[in-house]
């Protein structure tokens, strides 16, 4: 039986075709535009109208209709992160209600695990779930952020959530990879939650390190780090200024640390590590800019007074590592490793957070045993807070 056609039309604006949401197609702006706050142009020469096309084809944009860095909108006035739920014409009454449980995870406890401060938890449970709901490969992750949670708070059922929560950030993954080519205005904030959201995830999971010795967990903290690397690279050095102005404000205010920075003794002799006449200029500056921003880290999470809930401040750090650095740390160079040890320091402060759990104590353990005894001086402290946190 010949399938039955349906009414599809080409003749959307460009930003819904772009948002691949269905447009109203009124002129001179849609009401989709008008809801979020976007500029609405409609593809020059055409006219309202419809045509016949099978459910098996694929209305795209051409190559002009795509966005440019050109084109991006220059403050919060003309964009926002809001979300707009457009009917498709059909609804499917069955509920999925394992992924109606992750989202309430999410909204009722998940999303206050990432920052103790109100107005940033905000962004976490309002912003960022509405912000999900057009951009399918955020939701999948943070459906898949909230089945990990829930393995953590539910442990007679870990296995079964730690299955669930790897199948949804596979498919996370797989609706990015589009994305990821084509990264503009419309899309920027959802990537730099994803980036994050990805980061926690890969951290956070233990399904992860079940079964690998000092070695291959070190190098799956090391590859943890090479991808909170990634947003800056897809980001910040494009989008920061114009992320600043839009709703996820809050989460670029920081407040710096009074000065002189309050850090661990240990912690400030770390700087006698890039003296040594071994090391070349480039990789020296590269040790002295790490060293710089794990003090800095130190300072703003206040260690000293307080140990944390939330993931907070600590993934700080590894965004902000440089390449040359990084370079020194998939070498495993010694001096580089005792840096990353010493922020495996900082992780057992954080220990409470579900999310990071032991990791710092596994991390500075897996260090201390690929660097042997010649390196044991600079590796007690750090060895001294995992001790300590295992109850030794």
């Amino acid at each position: 039986m010949p399938r039955r056609p349906h009414k599809k039309s080409r003749n959307g604006c460009v930003a819904c075709k772009r948002r691949h949401i269905k447009c109203d197609e009124h002129r001179p702006r849609c009401v989709n535009c008008q809801t979020a706050g976007l500029d609405c142009n409609f593809a020059s020469g055409t006219t309202p109208s419809t045509t016949t096309a099978t459910d098996t084809e694929t209305v795209t944009a051409s190559p002009s209709e795509t966005s440019t860095p050109d084109q991006r909108p220059q403050g919060p006035d003309q964009y926002h992160i809001v979300p707009v739920f457009t009917p498709s014409g059909s609804f499917d009454p069955n509920l999925n209600m394992e992924h109606l449980e992750l989202l309430h995870q999410f909204l009722t406890s998940t999303y206050s695990t990432f920052n103790a401060e109100r107005s940033v938890q905000h962004i976490w449970q309002g912003v960022v779930v509405r912000m999900a709901f057009s951009f399918p490969f955020l939701m999948h992750e943070l459906l898949a952020i909230s089945a990990l949670h829930l393995a953590h708070c539910k442990p007679e059922n870990a296995s079964w959530y730690h299955t669930v929560s790897t199948e949804l950030q596979t498919l996370a993954l797989n609706k990015f990879n589009s994305v990821e080519r084509d990264i503009n205005a419309s899309n920027c904030a959802a990537v730099l939650i994803f980036t994050m959201l990805l980061a926690v995830h890969i951290l956070a999971d233990p399904s992860r390190t079940a079964g690998l010795d000092s070695n291959q967990y070190l190098d799956h903290v090391i590859n943890c780090v090479m991808l909170m690397r990634n947003v800056p690279k897809l980001i910040i050095q494009d989008w920061y200024e114009y992320l600043k102005e839009t709703e996820l404000k809050p989460m670029f205010k920081v407040q710096p640390p009074p000065t002189p920075y309050r850090i661990p003794q240990p912690c400030l002799d770390l700087s006698k590590l890039t003296m040594s006449p071994d090391l070349g200029d480039q990789t020296r500056v590269a040790y002295e800019t790490a060293i710089e921003r794990l003090h800095w880290v130190f300072a703003v999470s206040n260690v000293l007074e307080q140990r944390h809930t939330t993931i907070r401040w600590l993934l700080a750090w590894p965004v902000q590592l440089k390449g040359p650095f990084l370079e020194s740390l998939n070498q495993r160079r010694p001096e580089a490793l005792i840096i990353l040890a010493y922020f495996a320091a900082l992780m057992t402060f954080y220990r409470e957070c579900w999310a990071v759990g032991d990791s710092g104590s596994l991390l500075i353990q897996a260090i201390s045993s690929h660097l042997g005894p010649h390196w044991s001086e600079w590796m007690e402290w750090p060895m001294s807070l995992a001790v300590a946190e295992n109850g030794g």
